[in-house]
């Protein structure tokens, strides 16, 4: 058995699906804007689904950072921990979700799942149209997403030094 001390942030999304993408994005801002002690591993997951599994196998503790559908407004954050992780994405938002609920199902059926696993979740304005770009009510909430992925790594013990 692998010891588990590693602390992943990991995105998930298709950056080509306009809010899809606000995960990987989200990631991507914090390998570009700041500095991790100890050091954490930050992963951009895309739309994969049982390649993320040995991601799953070897973090102790895993942030999952995505578009969710919480059934709200556009912009809106949301957290769910652990074992609701799993019956929350059962409602598909995307395909990719599909394969991040195979993979939830076969870490906890293999007894290879991470100690904690923590969800930040943002509600999509739209899902269907074919850019890069997020829409306005989910890009001007990246910054509280991102505070509160922080946050989070912060109670786990992990401080961020914003990059000059």
């Amino acid at each position: 058995m692998i010891e588990k001390t590693q602390i992943t942030v990991l995105g998930i999304g298709n950056l080509l699906m306009h809010d899809d993408g606000a995960g990987i994005q989200a990631v991507q801002k914090l390998m570009k804007n700041y500095r991790f002690e100890p050091e954490i591993q930050l992963i951009d997951g895309g739309t994969m689904g049982s390649e993320l599994l040995p991601i799953f196998e070897e973090a102790d503790k895993l942030i999952i950072v995505d578009a969710v559908n919480f059934n709200e407004e556009p912009g809106f954050i949301g957290t769910i921990e652990n074992d609701a992780i799993l019956s929350r994405l059962m409602t598909k938002l995307s395909m990719h979700h599909l394969g991040l609920t195979d993979v939830l199902s076969q870490v906890k059926l293999l007894d290879i799942e991470p100690s904690q696993i923590y969800l930040v979740g943002i509600q999509p304005e739209d899902l269907n149209e074919l850019t890069m770009d997020l829409s306005d009510a989910v890009a001007d909430r990246m910054d509280r997403m991102l505070e509160v992925v922080l946050m989070k790594l912060e109670e786990w013990g992990v401080s961020a030094e914003p990059v000059s």
